[in-house]
């Protein structure tokens, strides 16, 4: 499992590039081209659950503090210079909990597993970047 980095760029209505479902050929469900959560929560599923998968093993790409996530589905906001559209809450999987190793991991991240979101605008994703909301785009998104 690839660990932190020192900085990502986002690929409009793509994803993050050298993530492993990456393909400006097929382009990728707007659900699914960045999934953030946060470190408040990955701190109380550890103190709450002894479930600590702050390695990285919940499997999100963005981990952001302060941010309330779920407020975020159906809206627009920046990392940084990239822009974002909020889509669904991404909640926790067999497949995370699998490979976590972790049983209650489910139970324990329903409902506040992250979002999922779509890249309005791409960039360059910097750590402790501000998380900011933003008024919808008017107009169409650029090429």
């Amino acid at each position: 499992m690839p660990g932190p980095v020192a900085q990502a760029e986002a690929v409009a209505a793509t994803g993050l590039r050298g993530d492993r479902y990456f393909s400006p050929a097929l382009g990728r469900d707007p659900a699914r081209q960045v999934t953030l959560i946060a470190r408040e929560v990955l701190e109380e599923v550890a103190r709450d659950h002894h479930i600590d998968l702050r390695d990285g093993r919940h499997r999100r790409q963005l981990v952001v503090e302060g941010v309330p996530l779920n407020a975020l589905v159906g809206q627009e906001f920046r990392v940084g210079e990239v822009r974002l559209r909020g889509v669904e809450l991404c909640e926790p999987c067999r497949r995370m909990a699998r490979l976590s190793g972790e049983k209650g991991a489910i139970k324990a991240f329903v409902h506040r597993g992250g979002l999922n979101a779509e890249i309005l605008v791409g960039g360059t994703l910097n750590p402790g970047a501000s998380v900011v909301p933003t008024p919808p785009m008017q107009g169409k998104l650029p090429l």
